[in-house]
């Protein structure tokens, strides 16, 4: 999923051992708090593992915070306002 105006990715969605996967931007200092908090949230797959995670969406994170964590990797790559 890409801006429209930047085109920056700001989440990646795929099938990976037979669960589905979202590759998103976090703020470093939120990093292993995410990684902590949820053992399906993992250092992103074929990402920088400083700067992405991954969430593996089995049911064991709850919508809310998948959603914050989507909102916050928008936030990250849209770029600053002209």
């Amino acid at each position: 999923m890409r801006h429209k105006g930047n085109k920056k990715t700001f989440a990646l969605i795929y099938d990976k051992d037979g669960y589905v996967w979202i590759n998103i931007k976090c703020d470093p200092e939120w990093r292993e708090f995410w990684r902590n908090a949820f053992e399906s949230v993992v250092p992103a797959y074929h990402m920088n593992k400083t700067h992405w995670n991954s969430i593996i969406l089995d049911g064991s994170v709850p919508d809310k915070d998948i959603r914050r964590m989507i909102g916050e990797s928008y936030d990250l790559t849209k770029g600053k306002k002209k």
